[in-house]
C-alpha cells in the first residue's frame, strides 16, 4: 500500500508531457524551415541566368565601346523566353551582329543558346579608350592589318560585312597578320576571335562553300568578255580554290570546275 502511494506521488510529480507543451518545437522548426526556404530563394533570385547573361553583356559592350558599363543600357529579356545556366566553360559569348552595333549578341555552345539584346550607349568614352587613338608619329610608323568588326565564334564563315582594314602600330602587329581583306573573305575562322583584333593567318582557314549534292553556278568565261552560266549538281565538297567533279541534271554530262565563292564554281 505504502509503495503504490508512492508510485502515485511520483506520477504526479512528473506527469507525461502534453500535446500543447510539443507545440512550441514544431513551431519552431516550421520557422527553421521557413527561413531556409527564403534564403535559398533569395540565392536563385541572386544567380538569376538573365542577370547574368545581361550583365555580360554590358560589360562586353563597354570594353567594346571604350566606354564605361554605367553607360551601357541593354535592353530587357523578353518574358516569354527563358534564360538557361550557361555550362560551357567559357560561358557566354558575345558579339555585333551588325555593323550598326545596335544589338548584342550572346550565344551559349552548352546548351545551345543564343538572344539578342537592344543597346544603347551615352556618355564619353574612358581615356584608356581615347589613348588608342594614334599621334601623327605613329600613323607614320603603322602597318595595315585586317580586323574583325564584331566577334565571332570558331567555324564562321567571314565575309567583306566582318572585316575592316585599320593602321596599327608596327611594333605590335602580331606576326603573321593579314594585310589584304581579300585573303580574309570567304575563310572559315580556325578559332573564336575578339572584336577589333588582328586577323592572323593561322587564325584561317579555306572554307566549305560548296556541299555535294547542292545546285551551284558554273561560269565558263570566253574571249571578248563573255561568259556562259549553268546551274549544276555539285557531286562533292569543295573549299576556295579546289576543283570537283558536277554533273549536269539535263544531259547526265560530268564537268569539272574550280571552287571561286559560295556555290560558285568556274569552268576549268
Amino acid at each position: 500500500m505504502q509503495r503504490a502511494c508512492q508510485t502515485d506521488r511520483a506520477v504526479r510529480r512528473n506527469p507525461p508531457a502534453s500535446p500543447d507543451a510539443r507545440r512550441p518545437a514544431s513551431a519552431a522548426w516550421r520557422l527553421l524551415i521557413l527561413l531556409l526556404w527564403v534564403v535559398g530563394a533569395h540565392a536563385a533570385w541572386a544567380k538569376d541566368p538573365g542577370q547574368t547573361l545581361s550583365a555580360g553583356a554590358r560589360q562586353w559592350v563597354a570594353e567594346q565601346r571604350g566606354v564605361r558599363a554605367e553607360s551601357v543600357n541593354i535592353g530587357e529579356i523578353d518574358t516569354r523566353l527563358k534564360v538557361p545556366l550557361c555550362h560551357d566553360r567559357k560561358g557566354w559569348q558575345y558579339d555585333f551582329p551588325s555593323a550598326q552595333q545596335q544589338s548584342v549578341r550572346a550565344r551559349c555552345a552548352e546548351p545551345v543558346a543564343q538572344f539578342f539584346l537592344n543597346v544603347n550607349v551615352s556618355g564619353p568614352r574612358t581615356a584608356a579608350s581615347a589613348a588608342r587613338t594614334p599621334n601623327a608619329q605613329e600613323a607614320r610608323d603603322s602597318r595595315p592589318v585586317v580586323v574583325l568588326r564584331q566577334g565571332l565564334l570558331r567555324g564562321t564563315r567571314l565575309t567583306a560585312e566582318h572585316l575592316e582594314l585599320l593602321q596599327w602600330p608596327a611594333g605590335n602587329v602580331p606576326l603573321q597578320s593579314i594585310d589584304n581583306m581579300d585573303n580574309a573573305i570567304n575563310a572559315e575562322l580556325t578559332r573564336d576571335v575578339l572584336a577589333g583584333k588582328p586577323i592572323r593567318s593561322t587564325d584561317l582557314r579555306p572554307a566549305l562553300l560548296v556541299k555535294r549534292g547542292q545546285t551551284v553556278t558554273l561560269t565558263i568565261r570566253q574571249e571578248g568578255g563573255f561568259a556562259v552560266t549553268a546551274q549544276l549538281e555539285a557531286l562533292q565538297d569543295g573549299r576556295k580554290d579546289d576543283s570537283i567533279r558536277l554533273k549536269n541534271p539535263e544531259s547526265g554530262r560530268i564537268l569539272t570546275g574550280k571552287v571561286v565563292g559560295l556555290n560558285s564554281v568556274e569552268g576549268q
